[in-house]
Parts: C-alpha cells; structure tokens; sequence
C-alpha cells in the first residue's frame, strides 16, 4: 500500500534521528502513514542500513539506499543522475524521485540533524496541500524574515540564510490580506531550535542560539512576498515536487567550489514557478531542534561565498523578469530553465568569472533533466 506521507534525507553519519523520528510518528499514531528515505553517500557508514531494517521492524517503513543501489536505479533517469555530484547533499533529489515512484503525496524534507521534539510532525505537515482561508502576510520589501519568530540568545537581529542582503537590518512590516478563491499551502516550512538555519556570515559574527518559536502554528505568506526555504523540515505537495529541486552545485569556482546554497535556489525558483496558482508558502510549525552537525564556519563562507553575492542578482530577475505562462508545473520548470539561459547570456554580472557563466549553464541543464526525470515517475 502506498504511504500518502514521504519523508527524505541524505546522511554521512549513522543516523541517530531515524529513532526520533520513530518515537515522534509512533506517539503521534502516524505510522501507517509514512516512508523513509535514507539517501546514502561514499562516507555512510554501513551500520545505516542495520539502523534502517531494525526501525522498518518496528513498523516504521524505512528504506536505505547505498551507493551502489542508487547508481543501479539512477539507470532509469541517467540524463539527470549523471548530474548529482557524490559527497554532496544534494542526493536528496534521488529521493524525492523514489517518493513520486511511490505514490507520495506530501514530501517531507528534513535534514539529518532535524529532531523532532513535542510537535506532531507528520500532523503538521499534514496542512501541506489543503485549501487556505485564513490572512495572507504581505511585505512592501517583497520578502518576510521567518527568523523574526524565533527567540534568539544572546538577543539579536538574524535573518535565515539566503535572505537578501540589501534589506538586511529591516524588520518586518506584513500587511494582511484575505486570501482568493482555492487558495492551497503548497508548501510549508518548519522551523528549528537550537541552532537555526543561517549562513556562514552571521556564525561567524557569534554564537545563535533558538531557545524558543514565538509564532503561530501556522502563518501563510501572499505570491509576492517571499521568504529562503531550505531542506530542513520542509514539506511540499505532490504537484510541486518538480518545483522543488535541490539544485545540484559543487561547480568548481574561484577559491573552491560552490556550495551550500543548492536547496536556498530551489526554494526561490519553487516560488518563482507557483506564480498565479493556487499554491503559496506557510511557515511555522512543526518546530524541530536542529542539532547541528561539525560545522568550520571559514570552510562554510568560502563554499557560500559565491551563491551569496548572486542570490540578490537572481532574485531581481526572477520577480520582475521571470512569469511562467504554462499550466503545468513541468513545462514550468523548462520554461525556468529557458529563462535562466537567457539572463545569463545577457544579464549576468561582468564581475562573474567564466565559471560562474558555466554554473549557470549547467544550472539550467539540471533543471532540463530533472523535468524529465520527473515526468518518468509521476
């Protein structure tokens, strides 16, 4: 029988959350409802797959898959699989093919060091995918700081990683809207405690810690207003899978390569593509703890360093250059692809070396091919 509820990571550890994850969704009596995807890499230990069987004993279904299972099914897609780079997080992706294979209707996408705590997580997922009728919040600057419900210690002003630069420093200001006729969450994005999710820039200014989310359970934000959605404790719709690549990088750049910034782009560009459907972004709870895995915070500027100085840019275009004419959300997505061809050809800042022109190409190559993959398992 299929699952109507996914949930996928990616791991280099032995992955301890697997037995949170069985306690909160037993407690919470999900467990007929659920799948796990564990997507290995070269550094997993082989204990995962012990740790998989004995939780899928327990009645939680979990599968894992090394790397010789993933290269064996990635077969099935090899234009888009030859793509995904190895010791990278964005294997993820090949599990959220494997969710569509299977039926999922709401995908969840969590980290390895997202442990559920008291919330319900699979309920609160749950609202991902069901009409909306509360208020719609609605931004001037067109973008809304999610982190803004979180207490912070020591007390300051952080924004979640990805946010815009130029209006960092401003606070919110939302307006509410009521919102139109079939208007869904397609997406929702939980938040975490402990260490939030914010790059390199703002750890390297000091120590963040989340003691406390201060918000709604559930807050709901208008097409125009946009916030970073990441991999952490995410879910999405089934239609918006395709929207919802993590975008593959480790793209050798000046001074290393870039990284870090793969699941922040695919964020934008699934909020790019839901223009004028009925689909918007909630954020709130399920709250997780995320207890970070080792962090260098250097290493983590110079991987961020690229994909931060270009998040500004590629957010311009994509909200005043970028709307999608198609229906569907895969012929969305060559239309993104398309699109990013062109403003690199021609907008792209003189600044960017070579390798960045190649990124971008090969940016939306991966888009191209993941469109194709998907329409192979949907």
């Amino acid at each position: 029988m299929n699952k109507p509820y996914h949930i996928v990571f990616t791991t280099i550890y032995h992955p301890t959350v697997l037995n949170d994850l069985y306690d909160n969704i037993s407690r919470h009596q999900n467990l007929d409802d659920v799948k796990i995807w564990v997507i290995g890499d070269n550094k997993t230990p082989d204990t995962c797959a012990d740790l998989a069987a004995s939780i899928s004993k327990k009645g939680l279904e979990t599968s894992y898959l090394n790397i010789a299972t993933q290269d064996k099914w990635g077969k099935q897609c090899s234009d888009f699989y030859r793509r995904i780079p190895y010791n990278n997080e964005t294997r993820r992706n090949i599990g959220y093919l494997l969710a569509l294979q299977e039926g999922c209707e709401t995908l969840i996408s969590i980290d390895d060091d997202n442990f559920p705590i008291e919330d319900d997580l699979v309920g609160f997922h749950s609202n991902t995918g069901e009409e909306w009728e509360g208020r719609l919040l609605k931004e001037d600057s067109g973008f809304h700081n999610i982190c803004e419900y979180l207490t912070i210690e020591p007390a300051r002003q952080v924004f979640p990683r990805g946010y815009p630069f130029k209006l960092r420093g401003v606070s919110n200001s939302n307006q509410s809207f009521q919102p139109g006729k079939n208007t869904k969450i397609g997406v929702t994005a939980g938040l975490w405690l402990s260490d939030p999710d914010v790059d390199a820039t703002t750890w390297l200014n000091g120590k963040v810690k989340g003691v406390e989310y201060k918000g709604k359970d559930i807050q709901v934000l208008h097409q125009s207003t946009w916030t970073p959605v990441n991999t952490q404790n995410t879910s999405v719709t089934r239609e918006l899978i395709p929207a919802y690549l993590c975008i593959p990088m480790a793209w050798k750049v000046p001074g290393g390569t870039i990284q870090r910034y793969g699941d922040i782009w695919g964020g934008y560009f699934l909020q790019a593509l839901i223009k004028d459907t009925p689909y918007h972004v909630a954020f709130g709870r399920p709250i997780v703890d995320h207890r970070r895995n080792p962090h260098d915070y250097v290493n983590d500027l110079r991987y961020e360093y690229w994909g931060m100085i270009l998040t500004d840019w590629l957010l311009d275009r994509l909200r005043t250059s970028f709307t999608p004419s198609s229906s569907s959300i895969l012929d969305r997505v060559a239309e993104l692809a398309d699109f990013l061809t062109e403003i690199t050809v021609h907008e792209l800042p003189e600044w960017c070396p070579g390798e960045i022109n190649e990124f971008m190409d090969w940016t939306a190559g991966n888009l191209r091919t993941w469109a194709q993959a998907c329409k192979i398992f949907i």
